[in-house]
């Protein structure tokens, strides 16, 4: 026959927080934190608008380029004299 076991051979129970198992702690500690990388993700910049904003801006300045670079040849004709600016009468009556 086997004599019951005394108060030192008992396992002892590691205390509980706030009446819950650690494992059932880290459930809910994973859980708050999937969450808030989700609200993090959801509300942070998209890197893809900001490729889109470079882009019309780099488009911008590229036709602002041209614009320059086409306005500075009309004035280079019409200072040498190349080109003159004039109305001439439609041929329609």
């Amino acid at each position: 026959m086997e004599t019951p076991p005394t108060h030192d051979e008992t396992p002892e129970e590691k205390p509980r927080i706030f009446g819950t198992s650690i494992g059932d702690l880290g459930v809910v500690v994973i859980a708050a934190l999937c969450t808030i990388t989700l609200i993090m993700i959801l509300f942070s910049p998209s890197p893809f608008e900001k490729l889109e904003k470079a882009q019309a801006r780099q488009a911008r300045e590229k036709a602002q380029q041209e614009q320059v670079e086409r306005q500075k040849k009309i004035d280079a004709a019409v200072a040498t004299g190349e080109v003159s600016v004039g109305i001439l009468p439609s041929g329609r009556h």
